[in-house]
């Protein structure tokens, strides 16, 4: 499952498109297909790597880090919400109400330096000594402050963002609890 299309990277601004039938890789090769370039520089949902037992061993998995989101780079907003209005259908988008919005700078700023240019975060790896989780590789690494809840089972880790999104689960393997 990758999300990434488009053109590289660069100065505009991020905004979020609302897909409420879980059909963001459809999404995605729509508005490559229909919207043009003036209106859009990349197309792009996050992802993360997390563990999953089945068939008696352990998988990687690549999930959504954001289930019924799509994200859209651009220079021009107004453009963009034009052709996004004008495309609607297409896109399967709400009725009537604003599915696109744009991402405060400080959410964004977490998801560069959580996933990089690569929009997706691995799985990171750590140990819990005296309640305290310090995280020895992988992208929390630094940004322990930041885990809010750890389910060791399920191997990932709920992080508090700031702004709309608020929590974002990421893979963590716990190694040692001391």
């Amino acid at each position: 499952m990758v999300f990434l299309l488009g053109m590289e990277g660069g100065i505009g601004i991020w905004y979020v498109l609302y897909c409420p039938d879980c059909r963001e890789e459809d999404i995605v090769r729509s508005c490559m297909r229909h919207l043009t370039g003036a209106a859009v520089k990349d197309v792009f949902c996050f992802t993360y790597d997390r563990m999953r037992r089945y068939e008696g061993s352990w998988h990687v998995e690549q999930r959504l880090m954001f289930p019924h989101y799509v994200f859209l780079e651009s220079e021009d907003g107004e453009r963009l919400a034009g052709e996004i209005k004008q495309y609607g259908k297409i896109f399967a988008v709400l009725g009537g109400r604003d599915a696109l919005a744009p991402v405060c700078k400080e959410e964004e700023q977490f998801l560069r330096d959580l996933c990089g240019e690569s929009r997706h975060s691995g799985i990171s790896k750590g140990y819990i000594r005296g309640g305290c989780t310090c995280v020895t590789e992988g992208p929390l690494r630094g940004k322990e402050r930041l885990i809010r809840k750890i389910d060791r089972h399920k191997r990932i880790a709920k992080l508090e963002m700031p702004g709309s999104f608020r929590n974002v689960n990421v893979g963590l393997e716990i190694y040692e609890k001391v």
